[in-house]
């Protein structure tokens, strides 16, 4: 068995009860977001994430059975925060050619219109009517055009959301049209990569690792991840690769003390990654500062540009983390799906193209559901409840840091 499940399922078995009373009240403190999903990366010694979502795709990868939960759980959300809500327009990425993702506002769709009605709204100007588009799986959603009608946002045939979901990451910034509105967004636009960074997220995270390493009396690295920042990067014109330098060889010193405490062999290594983006753009693992300085240009466009075009001038220096897990013998990551804090869904990404120290949400990224796996597929040889219960106590800390990332950019907003 992984000696970090084992190590975890134990300690949380033995403090369950202080674990479910410090998260009771964190989460009593600062109410958790609608929905997250983390990614998380596991070997023998440590597990943490190394990514969360505020805005998740993906949805249309759970099982039938966390499909379930999910919408048991959104209805919980809504009772307990909005009990009076009964209309819902989701407004999703304005991508109409990505067919999987499309495929994921159906799903989430579906999870949402059990107990409401819902809607896909869309803030591509050109869509000026209802239009129909085929999902991935031949599925059909409607995108509905929305305006502005005082200060609610309404869609075109007058359908008045009494809550927005955001599936839009909003990294080319707030849409004129979601501005000064009383319509109730959630999350709020102001979690979008427009303003949110990776290092703040991961700040915040670290010093709440802290405080439940102290209740489950371990070592906060084995559930965490070192990492710093750097600001007014262009890779383009090489200005600033001095600072990525310097703090890669930092991290690096800092992980070969952390391996030789720990007794783990390898080498260390370092992830370079935009700071503020998503869909797996512009992340470079490197293994020293020396590297670092002798980018090439291939590196170079590829740090570059976001999403939308967006140059990249801000990264996160994070420790690599490499994982052991496999699903059939192929390089696997656990996916984390959260709503109102809770786990509706353990997914895990597989990319047999990729090996066990870059990163997986790559083209070839294929996945699966645990509730569906048999213990035989894993190469953990821990039982699934056991691996379930890990995943559960990380991915609900780094909702947890989410729900303070927002309450922060509310209380900056004011």
């Amino acid at each position: 068995m992984s000696k970090i499940i084992e190590l975890l399922s134990e300690k949380i078995h033995l403090k369950k009860e202080l674990i479910e009373n410090w998260f009771n009240q964190k989460f009593q403190e600062t109410p958790a977001l609608f929905y997250n999903s983390t990614d998380l990366r596991h070997n023998n010694t440590k597990i943490a994430p190394i990514d969360t979502n505020c805005f998740p795709a993906g949805f249309n990868n759970l099982s039938i059975e966390s499909h379930k939960e999910a919408s048991k759980v959104s209805l919980e959300f809504f009772n307990q925060n909005f009990p009076q809500a009964k209309k819902i327009l989701i407004i999703p990425e304005n991508h109409t050619r990505n067919l999987r993702y499309l495929e994921n506002i159906f799903s989430l769709h579906q999870i949402l219109s059990t107990h409401k009605e819902v809607k896909v709204g869309t803030l591509i100007d050109d869509i000026t009517q209802e239009t129909a588009f085929e999902t991935e799986k031949k599925n059909i959603i409607t995108l509905n055009p929305i305006k502005k009608q005082k200060d609610r946002i309404v869609t075109q045939d007058g359908f008045e959301a009494d809550i927005i979901i955001l599936n839009n990451d909003l990294t080319d910034g707030i849409p004129e049209i979601l501005k000064n509105i009383t319509t109730t967004v959630i999350p709020s636009t102001l979690m979008g990569w427009h303003s949110r960074t990776k290092s703040a997220h991961f700040d915040i995270y670290n010093q709440l690792a802290q405080e439940l390493a102290q209740i489950l009396e371990i070592d906060p690295w084995l559930i965490s991840s070192i990492h710093r920042s750097c600001h007014e990067v262009n890779f383009k014109e090489q200005i600033g690769l001095d600072c990525l330098a310097n703090y890669v060889d930092q991290i690096i010193t800092l992980l070969r003390e952390k391996y030789k405490e720990h007794n783990i062999e390898g080498d260390p290594y370092c992830y370079i990654k935009a700071d503020n983006g998503t869909y797996g753009i512009a992340v470079w693992p490197v293994s020293s500062g020396k590297e670092v300085m002798e980018i090439n240009k291939k590196e170079r466009n590829k740090m570059n540009m976001l999403k939308g075009s967006v140059q990249n001038t801000q990264v996160m220096i994070q420790e690599g983390i490499p994982t052991q897990d496999k699903i059939d013998n192929k390089i696997a990551e656990p996916m984390i799906y959260l709503i109102n804090g809770k786990v509706v869904g353990n997914l895990f990404r597989v990319n047999e193209d990729r090996d066990e120290k870059i990163s997986l949400n790559a083209a070839g990224a294929t996945f699966c559901d645990l509730s569906e796996l048999k213990e035989e597929q894993t190469n953990i040889s821990s039982d699934k409840n056991r691996m379930a219960v890990v995943y559960s106590l990380i991915s609900r800390l780094a909702a947890l840091a989410a729900a303070v990332e927002n309450r922060n950019a509310l209380i900056r907003n004011e």
